[in-house]
């Protein structure tokens, strides 16, 4: 078995040995690709596992550095095929360097990733590693149990020449527990398949076997020919196996008695063993066989000593390799059962550490809904109180502002007590009364306005209109008003083209100017005015009336806070008009403001956007 495995890994290494030469030129090619392209992360993680693939036998020392930067470039992208060919390149080199322990943890990796991405292709591939990993360390039962692996997996995913060595490595593992025959049928049935195959080093090693049976049997001339085969494949590939055919056929001739056949191949046998470097204990051994069957006893005692001495010596050395690999992977299972632990403690650290922050979130997450809550609870009392209060003013303003004109005109309209009034008493008491019908409708239509805009939200009609022509149709409807309390009326706005609401405008201007009016006196002037201010246009409205202190002015536009003064010939107002007028020109993307003094007057502005 121990001649066996060595045949088939000399095989193996020499078989990879001839691609060499053609690996170089590729080799040099990648390097400078790596070295003078701009390479995208991905990019480079495949040049270098390509490299390292094609450096495994040219350059071993480069392998693991190239490798190892590939793997961590491929776990910190999540590229998970790379980094299951980065463990298998890894396993590859450890195994030319004779370190199988290393090697199979790398395997294993390689086998977890490839298990988890469903690559049956790669994962046959790992199978393969595997069996012939630990073929080498004499490991039967793992050997048995990757070879039945491979030998399971379909065809689509399977390479026929690595399924049939798994074949013979499988019958090397078996052919002892089996009679010659079918040990034999069992060899044959490989050579068969490796005659279809072509593959040069399947046939030596099946034919070496049959051959290694029947002289294990006793049966040289049966063992011969199949021996013979071995040779000729050898010659034919120029393998690495010479020495071990070559002194199995000399065994087989001198168990023959042919002795000058047996001397031939066993100098065959020295002769490769001095030009491959190897030692000479094949050698001695055939030599003391073929002496003694020559009765040259002495002679086959001393090379019988001298095969001992070289045996015991390979043991002796064989022993203490395997002590002192044993005794590295008992340093390594150490460290690694040592970095096991720490690394189960961190990630308990870890947990622990991941469940406190978790539970600090959700208590400041729970902080901040509080307070988000509360503000929003703040906020929706806040706007409640500012409903309860506009309810309020609304009602105020229909109980008193409506009823007192409507009660007036109830009055004076009653057929007695028109008879009891002379004609100029009901002249005075009709123009009043038309005064308060006239202030009633406009504060009717404003109401009738802000309502339907707080219910039906406010969406204005923009177009494009010339405000000169709109002022004037305003003014000119005011001037009677105006005339009545003798106060003069001027509109010196100038041809502007707006982009606007021409109804709202016309509300808010027309609002503006009649509260000028109502608040100005005798000989007073109110004058509607404009100028540029960037793309907008700004109008003013001016009175020379009573005005209006700071505080009176801070509530203006604000319907639950505003204050309306009585005008100067006792008309009255619910500031409701302004209220409607700051919401129209909001909604036409302008500004309202006012400047006031007591006793000197009060200046309105708006603004509108131009064309």
């Amino acid at each position: 078995m121990k001649t066996t495995k060595r045949i088939f890994i000399s095989l193996m290494c020499f078989c990879l040995f001839f691609a060499i030469e053609a690996k170089t030129p590729r080799i040099d090619s990648l390097e400078q690709i790596l070295i003078s392209e701009k390479l995208s992360n991905k990019e480079r993680v495949n040049l270098l596992l390509k490299l390292a693939k094609e450096s495994q036998f040219v350059d071993t020392v480069r392998v693991r550095p190239l490798t190892e930067e590939a793997l961590s470039l491929a776990q910190s992208m999540n590229l998970k095929n790379a980094e299951a060919e980065a463990y298998k390149i890894l396993g590859n080199s450890y195994f030319n360097s004779n370190n199988p322990y290393l090697a199979h943890i790398n395997y294993k990796k390689a086998e977890k990733i490839f298990l988890n991405l469903k690559d049956e292709e790669n994962i046959f591939n790992t199978y393969y590693n595997l069996m012939v990993l630990f073929f080498s360390i004499d490991d039967t039962e793992n050997t048995e149990y990757y070879c039945n692996k491979i030998l399971e997996t379909p065809e689509k995913y399977s390479y026929p020449s690595h399924k049939l060595y798994a074949e013979y490595i499988h019958g090397l593992t078996n052919y002892k527990d089996k009679s010659n025959k079918e040990a034999i049928d069992y060899f044959l049935n490989v050579l068969e398949k490796a005659k279809g195959l072509n593959d040069c080093y399947l046939k030596i090693l099946s034919a070496w076997s049959c051959g290694d049976i029947y002289l294990k049997q006793g049966l040289p001339k049966e063992a011969i020919k199949y021996l013979f085969y071995a040779l000729n494949y050898h010659e034919l590939c120029e393998t690495g196996s010479g020495i071990t055919v070559n002194s199995s056929i000399a065994e087989a001739y001198a168990r023959m008695n042919k002795m000058d056949s047996a001397d031939y191949y066993l100098n065959k046998t020295l002769k490769l063993s001095e030009e491959q470097g190897g030692t000479k204990m094949k050698y001695y051994l055939y030599s003391s066989i073929i002496d003694s069957l020559k009765g040259d006893y002495k002679s086959s005692l001393d090379n019988f000593k001298l095969y001992h001495a070289l045996s015991d010596s390979l043991a002796k050395a064989g022993k203490t390799a395997e002590i002192a690999r044993m005794k590295s992977w008992h340093e390594i299972d150490q460290k690694e059962h040592e970095n096991t632990i720490l690394s189960q403690e961190h990630q308990k650290q870890y947990k622990l550490i991941l469940i406190l922050i978790g539970a600090l979130v959700i208590i400041f997450s729970l902080l901040a809904l509080s307070v988000v809550f509360y503000k929003k609870t703040i906020e929706k009392n806040k706007e409640l109180k500012k409903l309860h209060t506009i309810k309020d003013k609304l009602f105020s303003v229909v109980a008193h502002d409506l009823r007192s004109p409507m009660g007036s005109l109830s009055t004076i309209l009653n057929p007695a007590n028109r008879a009891m009034m002379d004609k100029e008493t009901q002249a005075n008491i009709f123009k009043d009364i038309t005064g308060r019908v006239e202030d009633t409708y406009n504060l009717l239509d404003n109401l009738l306005r802000w309502a339907k805009n707080q219910m039906q939200g406010m969406t204005p009609s923009p177009i494009f209109f010339d405000i000169k022509e709109k002022s004037e149709a305003i003014t000119n409807s005011l001037k009677e008003v105006a005339n009545g309390k003798g106060i003069s009326l001027v509109n010196n706005l100038k041809s502007f083209e707006v982009f606007a609401d021409k109804e709202m405008f016309d509300v808010v201007l027309r609002n503006l100017i009649t509260n000028a009016l109502k608040y100005t006196s005798k000989d007073g002037i109110v004058t509607v005015d404009s100028e540029l201010s960037d793309n907008m246009v700004v109008i003013s409205v001016k009175d020379t009336g009573i005005g209006m202190s700071q505080e009176i002015i801070d509530k203006l536009f604000k319907l639950s806070e505003t204050e309306s003064k009585i005008g100067t010939q006792k008309e009255t107002g619910t500031g409701l008009g302004l209220v409607l007028c700051a919401d129209f020109v909001n909604a036409n993307s302008g500004e309202i403001w006012c400047k006031s003094k007591e006793g000197e007057g009060t200046t309105f502005f708006f603004s509108i956007p131009l064309k």
